[in-house]
């Protein structure tokens, strides 16, 4: 994905909701970039600047606090702007592209991954990604690049990730579900049962192809 957003060494990039930072440290100490993590939540940012602050990276790695509807950052600012599965859990996916429209600059790229519908959820499926993963309604990816398009960003390149992920998926459970027993026997919290019932028919869900992921890469076009 960052090779896609052709983020190279002294590029300045945003992270659409950037979580604990992963993304920002790793394009800063692996390419060189200056990149600027967009997260809502305090605590991540919070835990995010301690993060990148250990591993000496705040020079040119810093997670802000932020909505991805309404980016602080300048028109034009930015080289690149890449999201992980994140866009699925924002009310109006719509609004932050187009934030990432906004501080792009000519010719430079949004990269994203998502979860994507490759078939209608079921009313049930639906409420159970919603109550249990905070997912909200999904698109196909002919909707996504209608919707990408809609705000004058050009679609490069659409990998469908599903069968990719799938495995990935399912080695990722079994690891929460060691976690989960391993505090169960420690007489610690276990999590929010909610989310591990959703997640479950999650996984489930992607094996059925119901669900997938989608990797896309679009471009800001020069103004006729």
């Amino acid at each position: 994905m960052a090779r896609e957003a052709q983020v190279s060494n002294g590029s300045r990039v945003a992270d659409f909701c950037a979580g604990l930072g992963g993304t920002v440290r790793y394009l800063a100490h692996k390419y060189g970039a200056d990149v600027t993590g967009i997260e809502l939540t305090p605590a991540r940012v919070s835990g995010a600047q301690e993060l990148t602050r250990r591993v000496g990276l705040h020079g040119t790695a810093r997670i802000v606090e932020g909505n991805v509807m309404d980016v602080p950052l300048p028109d034009a600012s930015m080289d690149a702007v890449v999201s992980q599965e994140a866009f699925c859990h924002i009310p109006d996916v719509k609004r932050a592209v187009a934030e990432a429209f906004r501080i792009l600059r000519t010719d430079s790229r949004l990269a994203f991954t998502d979860w994507i519908a490759n078939q209608p959820l079921t009313a049930a499926d639906a409420q159970l990604m919603r109550e249990g993963m905070a997912i909200q309604p999904l698109r196909t990816i002919p909707e996504y690049r209608s919707l990408v398009e809609s705000v004058g960003l050009r679609v490069i390149s659409t990998t469908d990730l599903t069968e990719e992920w799938g495995p990935i998926l399912k080695e990722r459970l079994a690891m929460y579900q060691l976690l989960r027993e391993e505090a169960r026997q420690a007489g610690t919290p276990m999590g929010h049962d909610a989310f591990h019932k959703s997640y479950i028919r999650f996984v489930d869900l992607i094996h059925e192809r119901k669900m997938g992921g989608v990797r896309m890469v679009v471009t800001k076009l020069p103004r006729d």
